[in-house]
């Protein structure tokens, strides 16, 4: 088995998860920054599984995982190339996309 590849964050799925965090705070302060650290936490089983997400249409290089985050339901969709993974959008379980 190989190492662990490297994962690395888009700006939109950064947006994604800052929009996330605003949104939280607004509604519910305390859990903002939690839920935002522990999405990007929880990514690093990618680092050792970069397949563990379901390929998204014909491309398998296209990636999606679902993670429950403190009571959340989170999509994210990733490209591994091989040698890393590039975290491209981040959604809610209950957004519209």
């Amino acid at each position: 088995m190989a190492g662990p590849v490297d994962v690395e964050w888009s700006v939109d799925a950064l947006a994604d998860v800052d929009r996330f965090a605003v949104f939280l705070h607004n509604e519910f302060p305390d859990l903002a920054s939690r839920v935002a650290g522990e999405l990007i936490a929880r990514t690093d089983v990618l680092r050792r599984h970069p397949q563990l997400g379901r390929p998204l249409g014909n491309r398998r290089e296209y990636r999606e995982i679902v993670l429950t985050v403190l009571g959340g339901t989170y999509a994210l969709q990733y490209r591994y190339d091989g040698s890393s993974v590039l975290m491209l959008r981040v959604f809610h379980g209950r957004e519209r996309r």
